[in-house]
Protein backbone atom coordinates (compact mmCIF):
# COMPACT_ATOMS: atom_id res chain seq x y z
CA UNK A 1 0.00 0.00 0.00
CA UNK A 2 1.06 3.31 -0.93
CA UNK A 3 1.65 6.17 1.80
CA UNK A 4 1.04 9.75 0.88
CA UNK A 5 4.93 10.69 0.81
CA UNK A 6 4.71 8.12 -2.27
CA UNK A 7 1.58 9.93 -4.09
CA UNK A 8 3.40 13.37 -3.80
CA UNK A 9 5.97 11.67 -5.14
CA UNK A 10 4.27 10.54 -7.87
CA UNK A 11 2.18 13.80 -8.33
CA UNK A 12 6.00 16.08 -8.10
CA UNK A 13 7.22 13.48 -10.95
CA UNK A 14 4.38 13.82 -13.13
CA UNK A 15 4.25 17.90 -12.88
CA UNK A 16 7.73 18.03 -14.35
CA UNK A 17 6.21 17.13 -17.14
CA UNK A 18 3.95 20.19 -17.64
CA UNK A 19 0.95 18.05 -18.63
CA UNK A 20 -2.22 19.91 -19.00
CA UNK A 21 -4.77 19.35 -16.30
CA UNK A 22 -7.00 16.81 -17.19
CA UNK A 23 -4.23 14.67 -19.45
CA UNK A 24 -2.47 14.72 -15.70
CA UNK A 25 -5.14 13.63 -13.85
CA UNK A 26 -5.61 10.91 -16.38
CA UNK A 27 -1.96 9.58 -15.94
CA UNK A 28 -2.01 10.23 -12.48
CA UNK A 29 -4.97 7.67 -11.99
CA UNK A 30 -2.46 4.93 -14.25
CA UNK A 31 0.90 5.66 -12.80
CA UNK A 32 -1.27 5.20 -8.95
CA UNK A 33 -3.13 2.14 -10.13
CA UNK A 34 -0.16 0.64 -12.22
CA UNK A 35 2.38 0.84 -9.29
CA UNK A 36 -0.16 -0.27 -6.80
CA UNK A 37 -0.90 -3.46 -8.94
CA UNK A 38 3.20 -4.16 -9.35
CA UNK A 39 3.68 -3.53 -5.27
CA UNK A 40 0.96 -6.44 -4.90
CA UNK A 41 1.67 -8.68 -7.38
CA UNK A 42 5.57 -8.99 -7.60
CA UNK A 43 6.02 -8.02 -4.27
CA UNK A 44 8.30 -5.43 -4.53
CA UNK A 45 8.68 -1.79 -2.94
CA UNK A 46 7.58 1.50 -4.12
CA UNK A 47 10.70 2.29 -5.57
CA UNK A 48 11.22 -0.39 -7.86
CA UNK A 49 7.74 -0.84 -8.94
CA UNK A 50 7.68 3.72 -9.36
CA UNK A 51 10.76 3.29 -11.29
CA UNK A 52 9.45 0.26 -13.32
CA UNK A 53 6.38 2.24 -14.02
CA UNK A 54 8.06 5.16 -14.88
CA UNK A 55 10.49 3.11 -17.72
CA UNK A 56 6.68 1.64 -19.16
CA UNK A 57 5.90 5.42 -19.66
CA UNK A 58 8.84 6.71 -20.72
CA UNK A 59 7.97 6.75 -24.59
CA UNK A 60 4.66 8.51 -24.07
CA UNK A 61 6.20 11.44 -21.07
CA UNK A 62 9.17 12.13 -23.96
CA UNK A 63 9.43 15.59 -24.15
CA UNK A 64 9.07 16.39 -27.45
CA UNK A 65 8.38 19.81 -29.68
CA UNK A 66 4.82 20.50 -29.40
CA UNK A 67 4.84 21.80 -32.82
CA UNK A 68 6.61 23.01 -35.67
CA UNK A 69 6.08 26.45 -35.23
CA UNK A 70 6.44 26.08 -32.11
CA UNK A 71 9.27 26.66 -29.43
CA UNK A 72 7.47 24.85 -26.33
CA UNK A 73 8.07 21.30 -25.39
CA UNK A 74 5.60 18.71 -24.25
CA UNK A 75 5.29 15.53 -23.29
CA UNK A 76 4.15 13.20 -26.40
CA UNK A 77 1.25 12.23 -25.32
CA UNK A 78 -0.36 15.86 -24.95
CA UNK A 79 1.00 16.58 -28.47
CA UNK A 80 -1.12 13.62 -30.13
CA UNK A 81 -4.03 15.05 -28.21
CA UNK A 82 -3.46 18.38 -29.03
CA UNK A 83 -2.50 18.02 -32.70
CA UNK A 84 -6.21 16.31 -33.30
CA UNK A 85 -7.34 19.67 -31.27
CA UNK A 86 -5.49 21.62 -33.91
CA UNK A 87 -6.69 19.82 -36.90
CA UNK A 88 -10.64 19.86 -35.99
CA UNK A 89 -9.75 23.68 -35.34
CA UNK A 90 -7.81 24.02 -38.89
CA UNK A 91 -11.41 21.87 -40.37
CA UNK A 92 -13.92 24.17 -38.34
CA UNK A 93 -11.32 27.22 -39.91
CA UNK A 94 -11.69 26.06 -43.64
CA UNK A 95 -15.18 25.34 -43.58
CA UNK A 96 -15.83 28.87 -42.70
CA UNK A 97 -13.08 30.36 -45.28
CA UNK A 98 -14.78 28.37 -47.98
CA UNK A 99 -17.88 29.47 -47.40
CA UNK A 100 -17.19 32.73 -46.83
CA UNK A 101 -15.10 32.71 -49.86
CA UNK A 102 -18.28 31.48 -51.65
CA UNK A 103 -20.32 34.31 -50.58
CA UNK A 104 -17.66 36.86 -51.47
CA UNK A 105 -17.49 35.83 -55.13
CA UNK A 106 -21.68 35.92 -55.27
CA UNK A 107 -22.36 39.03 -52.97
CA UNK A 108 -20.02 40.96 -51.33
CA UNK A 109 -22.55 42.70 -49.13
CA UNK A 110 -23.42 39.85 -47.51
CA UNK A 111 -19.94 38.47 -47.05
CA UNK A 112 -18.63 41.90 -45.41
CA UNK A 113 -21.85 41.35 -43.06
CA UNK A 114 -20.76 38.08 -41.85
CA UNK A 115 -17.22 38.79 -41.36
CA UNK A 116 -18.08 42.01 -39.52
CA UNK A 117 -20.29 39.51 -37.50
CA UNK A 118 -17.44 37.37 -37.07
CA UNK A 119 -15.33 40.43 -35.96
CA UNK A 120 -17.59 41.41 -33.39
CA UNK A 121 -17.70 37.91 -31.99
CA UNK A 122 -13.77 37.77 -31.46
CA UNK A 123 -13.59 41.41 -30.28
CA UNK A 124 -16.00 40.46 -26.97
CA UNK A 125 -14.45 37.08 -26.62
CA UNK A 126 -11.08 39.58 -26.24
CA UNK A 127 -13.22 41.81 -23.81
CA UNK A 128 -14.82 38.69 -22.04
CA UNK A 129 -11.12 37.83 -21.25
CA UNK A 130 -9.70 41.05 -20.32
CA UNK A 131 -12.92 42.13 -18.07
CA UNK A 132 -12.45 39.01 -16.16
CA UNK A 133 -9.45 38.70 -16.32
CA UNK A 134 -8.98 35.42 -17.64
CA UNK A 135 -5.98 36.44 -19.93
CA UNK A 136 -3.52 38.66 -19.58
CA UNK A 137 -2.47 40.97 -22.02
CA UNK A 138 1.34 39.35 -22.38
CA UNK A 139 -0.94 35.79 -23.23
CA UNK A 140 -2.67 38.10 -25.78
CA UNK A 141 0.75 38.90 -27.17
CA UNK A 142 1.86 35.47 -26.99
CA UNK A 143 -1.49 34.34 -28.63
CA UNK A 144 -0.56 36.19 -31.73
CA UNK A 145 2.81 34.09 -32.42
CA UNK A 146 0.42 30.66 -31.87
CA UNK A 147 1.51 27.85 -34.11
CA UNK A 148 -2.06 28.28 -35.93
CA UNK A 149 -1.38 31.58 -36.69
CA UNK A 150 1.79 31.58 -37.83
CA UNK A 151 0.68 28.94 -40.28
CA UNK A 152 -2.17 30.88 -41.54
CA UNK A 153 0.49 33.84 -41.51
CA UNK A 154 2.75 32.01 -44.13
CA UNK A 155 -0.83 30.86 -46.22
CA UNK A 156 -1.34 34.26 -46.60
CA UNK A 157 2.24 35.29 -47.88
CA UNK A 158 1.68 32.91 -50.39
CA UNK A 159 -1.29 33.89 -51.93
CA UNK A 160 -0.16 37.23 -51.66
CA UNK A 161 2.75 36.37 -53.54
CA UNK A 162 1.06 34.64 -55.78
CA UNK A 163 -1.77 36.95 -56.62
CA UNK A 164 1.12 39.73 -57.42
CA UNK A 165 2.96 37.36 -59.46
CA UNK A 166 -0.27 36.74 -61.99
CA UNK A 167 -2.61 39.74 -60.86
CA UNK A 168 -1.96 43.15 -60.37
CA UNK A 169 -2.31 44.85 -56.88
CA UNK A 170 -6.01 46.63 -57.82
CA UNK A 171 -7.04 42.78 -57.46
CA UNK A 172 -6.28 42.38 -54.16
CA UNK A 173 -9.70 42.84 -52.78
CA UNK A 174 -11.31 41.21 -55.23
CA UNK A 175 -9.14 37.99 -54.99
CA UNK A 176 -11.55 35.71 -52.81
CA UNK A 177 -8.63 33.47 -51.28
CA UNK A 178 -7.29 36.74 -49.54
CA UNK A 179 -10.47 37.03 -47.79
CA UNK A 180 -10.69 32.98 -47.00
CA UNK A 181 -7.06 33.78 -45.48
CA UNK A 182 -8.73 36.59 -42.84
CA UNK A 183 -11.56 34.45 -42.26
CA UNK A 184 -9.43 31.81 -41.35
CA UNK A 185 -7.57 33.77 -38.98
CA UNK A 186 -10.32 35.43 -37.57
CA UNK A 187 -12.01 32.04 -37.19
CA UNK A 188 -8.82 30.46 -35.64
CA UNK A 189 -8.50 33.36 -33.16
CA UNK A 190 -12.58 33.22 -32.11
CA UNK A 191 -11.36 29.33 -31.09
CA UNK A 192 -8.40 29.61 -29.24
CA UNK A 193 -9.98 32.47 -27.36
CA UNK A 194 -13.37 29.68 -26.83
CA UNK A 195 -10.82 26.68 -25.85
CA UNK A 196 -9.24 29.37 -23.20
CA UNK A 197 -12.10 30.48 -21.33
CA UNK A 198 -12.93 26.78 -21.67
CA UNK A 199 -9.39 26.32 -20.03
CA UNK A 200 -8.80 23.27 -22.62
CA UNK A 201 -5.26 22.84 -23.55
CA UNK A 202 -4.65 25.05 -26.95
CA UNK A 203 -0.78 25.64 -26.26
CA UNK A 204 -1.30 29.01 -24.91
CA UNK A 205 -0.90 28.28 -20.87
Amino acid sequence: MMTKENLIEIEKYLKSKNLSSDVFAEVYDHFVMQISELINKQEISFTEAFLQTKFNWQNELKMVKADLFSFKRIAKIEKSILQDRFKKMMMIAFVFSLILGTVFYCNENVYLGVQGTLIVIYLLFLMYHFIFRKMSFSEYRKMSFHPLLLRNVLLMLIILSVNTMFFTTENLWSFPFNHMAVTFSVVLQIQLLYFRAKKINVLLA
